[in-house]
């Protein structure tokens, strides 16, 4: 299944039921669609995930002559990991490791707190099969060495957040993944505590950066970032293309 353009993608696949591929190019123009179509084709590919430069103005109106479905912005926000002792601990909660028996808990709160992603926004993709996909990216995460560490915000012995954490040893970053918090914990500063015990983390781990991923219609999550003292980096766009339509 390698193609010098494509790469397919086997849980994806799996998962959605739809036959996955993603793009290994970031730029488009007519030459490159054509292989690009025909590498589809030879792999059998449903549906293609395309990330693109926000500022590449000529692949974008490539991608949109072509029938591409914009579905994202990625936005990825950075900063130096702080070399000062950063608070781990929080009146209004506990915050600390995971272990297993977080899971139930953590998993209702993944469930439904990632609406906001391309997944949802893709009408050929099921919603349902969206919500799945960060249960077990949670799960994973918790019972598995899917992520390197996943933090914890406990309130009156309840799990009631989490962000997953992993670590980049060859460009000494920390990277944040998934982030999540109870409804009826938020609006007391539990994002930020989490965050700020991720960063003492990282830089206990030895590392010299932070990055994190987030949607560009996410204006909540930015901010929650932005607080934490991380600025972008860069802005990059989602494009799913589907050479079978589905219901």
């Amino acid at each position: 299944m390698k193609n010098q353009l494509v790469r397919f993608l086997p849980w994806d696949t799996s998962h959605f039921g739809h036959r996955i591929g993603r793009a290994n190019i970031h730029c488009l123009d007519e030459e490159s669609y054509q292989l690009l179509r025909d590498s589809c084709k030879k792999v059998e590919i449903d549906c293609l995930y395309f990330l693109a430069d926000a500022s590449d103005q000529a692949s974008i109106l490539e991608l949109q002559r072509h029938g591409f479905i914009f579905v994202d912005i990625r936005t990825t926000l950075e900063r130096k990991v702080p070399d000062s002792p950063t608070p781990r601990s929080d009146r209004n909660a506990i915050i600390r490791s995971s272990s297993a028996g977080d899971l139930e808990a953590l998993a209702a709160i993944a469930r439904d707190s990632f609406t906001s992603t391309r997944f949802f926004a893709d009408p050929f993709l099921n919603n349902e099969k969206s919500s799945t996909m960060y249960q077990i990216w949670l799960s994973k995460s918790v019972t598995s060495d899917y992520a390197d560490r996943v933090v914890v915000a406990e309130v009156n012995q309840k799990s009631v957040g989490f962000v997953t954490c992993h670590l980049d040893r060859v460009s000494s970053e920390g990277k944040i993944g998934l982030v999540a918090l109870a409804m009826s914990a938020q609006g007391k500063g539990l994002s930020q505590a989490m965050i700020r015990h991720a960063l003492a983390w990282f830089r206990d781990q030895g590392m010299k950066r932070a990055s994190v991923v987030t949607q560009g219609r996410n204006i909540a999550a930015q901010r929650l970032y932005q607080r934490c003292g991380f600025v972008t980096r860069s802005t990059e766009l989602w494009y799913h293309k589907w050479f079978r339509h589905m219901p």
